[in-house]
């Protein structure tokens, strides 16, 4: 019972120690700061010679330039290369990882085994909007996986008309998949 009653005051005399008026905190902008540099100044005079040889060697760094935080406009009417690329070579990968293997309703890997040019069609709206597959997939287990690996990619929207893009996809037959 001593113990417990030792506790209760230790307790109460933490949270009376951490108490006391609390400073709201305080945007730092607002502040007006008076920094002294501790700092020496670099003096040009204390440079040596070879050190202002070498500078005079050295090309003139060009005026200007472009700021780091300044990116290139991106038109809004054109769908976005880059970022469209990257949900297509996520695709094509699933495709090369997974498809080749696809297998019919007797449960037989059949192929059409190797490259092959889909069209894809891409919405403004950020996401695909079908995709076609070329015979002799088209129809056949490799070629409803290839369509089911590009459907609902999702991609940078733009504000134009949907575009259509020839994407080159590999399948590969199951048993090779390391060799070259």
């Amino acid at each position: 019972m001593r113990g417990l009653l030792l506790c209760g005051v230790f307790t109460l005399l933490g949270l009376a120690a951490c108490g006391g008026k609390k400073d709201e905190a305080k945007d730092p902008s607002d502040e007006k700061h008076s920094y002294t540099d501790e700092t020496p100044k670099w003096d040009s005079s204390s440079s040596t010679t070879s050190t202002q040889a070498e500078d005079k060697n050295r090309p003139a760094k060009p005026a200007g330039g472009v700021a780091p935080t300044e990116q290139t406009k991106r038109r809004s009417d054109q769908y976005d290369k880059e970022g469209t690329d990257v949900a297509l070579k996520r695709a094509a990968r699933q495709v090369k990882d997974n498809c080749g293997q696809a297998k019919d309703e007797n449960g037989k890997a059949i192929g059409p085994w190797g490259k092959v040019t889909i069209q894809v069609t891409l919405g403004a709206n950020g996401h695909t909007k079908g995709t076609t597959v070329p015979s002799p997939w088209q129809g056949k287990p490799v070629g409803t996986c290839i369509e089911r690996s590009f459907m609902n990619l999702s991609f940078p929207p733009w504000g134009g008309s949907d575009n259509q893009v020839d994407w080159e996809v590999e399948l590969v037959e199951p048993g090779k998949e390391g060799k070259k």
